[in-house]
């Protein structure tokens, strides 16, 4: 009989214990939510065919004064974000650090070659 009352015992643990969930779950906190939104955002504008791949390229808009946001890596090399953080400075533009290193976002943007910045051009006013 004492096996039988062991074998009740057993059965009273919770069901997420048996699913292998573990008790210590951690809610995402709010920086990732809005790092979350900011990839959206940046695909959302590689749909629209908004943006231009590369620094040289971001920074030539720069000169057109064609860019309406910059997304950057966050493994971008230190010499590349100084011009870019100077030139959004002068054209009062947005720079959006995402967290993504530069093999990742361009996993993302679907691209074969590593991918550190990415700008978003504005819509052509006539």
């Amino acid at each position: 009989m004492e096996n039988i009352a062991e074998m009740y015992v057993e059965e009273t643990n919770p069901s997420n214990d048996i699913k292998g969930f573990t008790k210590s779950f951690v809610k995402r906190t709010k920086d990732k939510k809005a790092e979350d939104v900011n990839i959206k955002n940046l695909l959302n504008f590689v749909k629209e065919g908004k943006t231009q791949i590369g620094a040289k390229t971001c920074e030539k808009n720069f000169k057109n004064s064609i860019v309406e946001t910059v997304f950057v890596s966050n493994d971008c090399e230190e010499v590349t974000l100084k011009k870019i953080n100077h030139y959004a400075k002068v054209a009062n533009v947005e720079v959006i650090t995402i967290d993504l290193d530069n093999r990742d976002l361009a996993q993302k943007l679907n691209k074969p070659f590593l991918v550190s910045v990415v700008c978003v051009k504005k819509e052509a006013s006539n």
